[in-house]
């Protein structure tokens, strides 16, 4: 499973939205597209951290990142490239 399906796949999860995974676009923004607030945001980051096995850096993680899934996507790689 690639990076963006897992982050869908935890949107959809942490939404409990049955089968949002399938719609979202990889263009889609993270926060105002899927519409998550601050405790789903956080909720988010601790699912992807189980599923990805990696430490999430809240201080390299820039806001823009979250602009697409694709953008998400390629810092949450970034991260787990410097865990290993």
């Amino acid at each position: 499973m690639t990076p963006i399906e897992n982050i869908k796949i935890a949107l959809e999860k942490v939404k409990r939205t049955p089968g949002l995974a399938a719609k979202l676009a990889d263009s889609a923004h993270v926060i105002d597209d899927v519409g998550l607030d601050s405790l789903e945001m956080m909720e988010l980051m601790l699912e992807l951290e189980s599923s990805l096995d990696l430490s999430i850096d809240f201080d390299r993680l820039d806001f823009s990142c979250f602009d697409s899934i694709q953008k998400f996507s390629e810092a949450i790689t970034l991260m787990k490239r410097h865990d290993e």
